[in-house]
């Protein structure tokens, strides 16, 4: 299919509806949104479309994951079209324009399998994985058996918002820490969110989400100094006790491959691997 007349250029909101045509339409496409996150993302992030005036032969959104960073959310090629000239034709302006803005790095969730060879033709590179656990919901309570004493167990307040981003940034490593943005919509919209006291200084935190039969452990992180004293099975034993009372048969979370202790820790209670590992693909950008 001859693709000389494609013009690549920034998707506008007129262009919502042909982006939704296109994605439910095309064999090669991958998408992490939803209507309202299309719009937002075509107003204020990046979002490019491949355009010969009568048809969309594809697109590209991105938006940004924390500073310097972004993530690919939603890419689709029309039928017929070559995955590497789509795929080269779309990253270039997305890349310039990412870079032009100074970020740095481009990350992809590569759970579509016939993706991750042409992104690595790209430049991209495979620097982990993520991986999926899931276990039924306990019977019987679990946090009594893993309680500390000198740890308080509790909701935390709005105001405590920049003490927990700093925490979860000594918690977990680039790329995966989460902003104060996220971490507000995390306790606006989660079922639970909850975080560990020690005199006075927050430790560590959980955040579990249920839908229906399904929880889902979204985030559970433990402050460095004070790993391997029981916090992280006690903020589990939490989230576990918390899905069966909220009516959830399973709980399922996701960690990194390259995380060994925190698969140790899941493991240890129960949880099983399930499905494939997703590659967690980078690639760096020459941004000023």
């Amino acid at each position: 299919m001859p693709d000389i007349q494609v013009q690549v250029k920034p998707a506008l909101s007129g262009d919502v509806g042909r982006i939704q045509h296109l994605q439910h339409h095309a064999r090669h496409t991958c998408v992490r949104y939803g209507y309202e996150d299309l719009v937002c993302m075509i107003e204020r992030d990046y979002c490019f479309v491949a355009d010969t005036g009568p048809l969309l032969w594809g697109f590209i959104c991105a938006s940004l994951r924390q500073p310097g960073l972004a993530q690919i959310r939603g890419l689709g090629l029309i039928n017929g079209w070559s995955v590497e000239k789509g795929l080269t034709r779309l990253l270039r302006p997305l890349e310039e324009a990412l870079a032009q803005d100074g970020v740095c790095a481009l990350m992809h969730l590569a759970a579509e399998r016939w993706l991750t060879p042409p992104l690595q033709r790209q430049g991209f590179e495979v620097v982990d994985y993520i991986v999926n656990f899931e276990r039924a919901a306990p019977h019987r309570p679990l946090l009594a058996q893993h309680r500390i004493p000198y740890i308080v167990l509790r909701s935390p307040a709005l105001h405590e918002i920049q003490q927990l981003a700093e925490l979860d940034r000594r918690a977990f490593s680039w790329p995966w820490q989460f902003t104060e943005t996220e971490l507000i919509q995390l306790l606006m919209t989660t079922a639970r969110l909850v975080v560990l006291e020690s005199e006075g200084e927050l430790v560590g935190y959980a955040c579990t989400d249920v839908l229906g039969s399904r929880a889902q452990l979204v985030r559970v992180g433990v402050d460095p100094l004070h790993q391997g004293m029981g916090l992280g099975r006690y903020l589990l034993a939490d989230a576990l006790d918390f899905a069966a009372a909220a009516g959830a048969r399973i709980m399922t979370l996701n960690t990194q491959w390259r995380n060994q202790s925190s698969q140790r820790l899941y493991q240890g209670f129960g949880f099983r691997q399930v499905g494939r590992r997703v590659p967690v693909m980078l690639k760096r950008l020459p941004c000023s």
